[in-house]
């Protein structure tokens, strides 16, 4: 892990396995995860070399072929495992983004990306799916994660046929929030993003995220009393003060 600005910064550091999943690797996530301070306003999370994540290594007891468990629950068990990882990124309750520095596919690599709030990636990645190659359900969240950004008949599709999205498309799809030429250009837009949340109070940037997930499910009248009970707290914060005077002048007018 590392820093920016008030960010932590996450890397996926298998280049020469594509930054591809194993069980050292999910416990060192969960571990970095777990270990996010007070002081951390965002998490970014990002890949190493050429790809963001090749997914789960195949070659490794991640994978049933080479589980030592004799159970017909073995393979539960060990997505149990596994999928805590997207819990523990999902579940954040600061913000969380995807630099999505090239491919990212199966469960592993894409579901990581997808349970961050927000995804920037550079142009020319591919974002994709392998339950219809190996003729197994789709895992890591993503039959619940991709449908809520790109409704599930889109969910269903790339599923079912491994469409390897291209990025651009993703922006339009609602998938990708921001794609970029170059590696230069979306960490010059990650370093943007951390600045622009590190100037929030760590406060105001929690309730903002919770107040957007709960308008997913809420009722109008329901999110309106939420809106007004977090913003009833805001207004009496010393943040809210200075932001608002500062605020105002660029716009050249005082209050």
């Amino acid at each position: 892990m590392n820093r920016l600005s008030k960010a932590t910064v996450v890397t996926l550091d298998r280049p020469e396995r594509l930054n591809a999943l194993n069980p050292q690797m999910l416990e060192e996530l969960l571990d970095a995860f777990a270990a996010i301070g007070s002081d951390t306003h965002a998490v970014v999370l990002t890949g190493s070399g050429r790809l963001f994540s090749a997914g789960v290594d195949l070659d490794t007891p991640f994978f049933m072929e080479h589980v030592d468990d004799d159970s017909v629950y073995s393979g539960k068990r060990l997505l149990d495992h596994q999928h805590k990882v997207i819990e523990a990124i999902y579940d954040m309750s600061i913000p969380t983004l995807a630099a999505v520095n090239g491919h990212a596919c199966g469960g592993g690599g894409l579901g990581l990306a997808m349970a961050c709030d927000l995804r920037f990636a550079v142009a020319g990645s591919r974002l994709w799916m392998v339950p219809g190659a190996l003729d197994v359900v789709q895992d890591f969240g993503l039959s619940w994660l991709v449908q809520r950004v790109a409704g599930p008949s889109r969910a269903l599709h790339m599923a079912m046929t491994g469409y390897r999205l291209p990025v651009e498309e993703g922006l339009t799809w609602g998938v990708v929030n921001e794609v970029h030429p170059d590696l230069k250009a979306m960490e010059a837009a990650v370093q943007a993003f951390a600045d622009n949340v590190s100037s929030m109070s760590r406060d105001s940037a929690q309730m903002l995220k919770t107040i957007v997930r709960l308008g997913n499910s809420s009722s109008l009248h329901e999110q309106l009393q939420v809106e007004a009970i977090a913003n009833g707290l805001a207004f009496q914060s010393d943040e809210f003060k200075t932001k608002k005077k500062l605020y105002l002048d660029t716009l050249g007018g005082k209050k």
